[in-house]
């Protein structure tokens, strides 16, 4: 009898060591939102011989936004015109040694990424853009 019993506890233990997932084994950590991406689908070309000293004829910029948000990159779709020209005007502004080196394009980097989230706050309430890509920099 007392053999069976403990037969019995054995079974049940070994039972709820298989059938059941401790506490601790659960992951916490929800997962990390995944960066969503929105290419211009064109490049922002600007005639730059003024800003360059007739040294250089054309500024031709290609521009990625990050967001974690759906809602922005459709936002960015929706507003594209108002996106290129405030990049555009950025861009304009710019001086050639600005552009010229990898300081200077960090901080025009900044700066739009600046612009644009005050474009994203006046438009949509949001302005939870992460980041601003140079996909490509040429100047010829």
């Amino acid at each position: 009898m007392y053999r069976s019993i403990l037969n019995l506890l054995t079974l049940i233990l070994v039972s709820f060591t298989f059938f059941s997932s401790p506490l601790w084994a659960k992951d916490d950590e929800s997962p990390s939102p995944k960066a969503i991406y929105y290419t211009f689908p064109e490049p922002i070309t600007i005639n730059f011989i003024q800003q360059s000293q007739k040294e250089m004829r054309l500024l031709q910029v290609k521009v990625a936004l990050m967001s974690y948000d759906q809602t922005i990159i459709d936002a960015a779709t929706q507003n594209l015109p108002m996106l290129q020209d405030s990049l555009r005007t950025l861009f304009t502004e710019q001086t050639m040694e600005a552009v010229s080196t990898i300081e200077g394009r960090k901080g025009i980097q900044e700066t739009a990424l600046k612009t644009l989230k005050s474009i994203f706050k006046q438009e949509i309430g949001k302005d939870n853009i992460e980041a601003v890509y140079f996909t490509s920099f040429i100047m010829q």
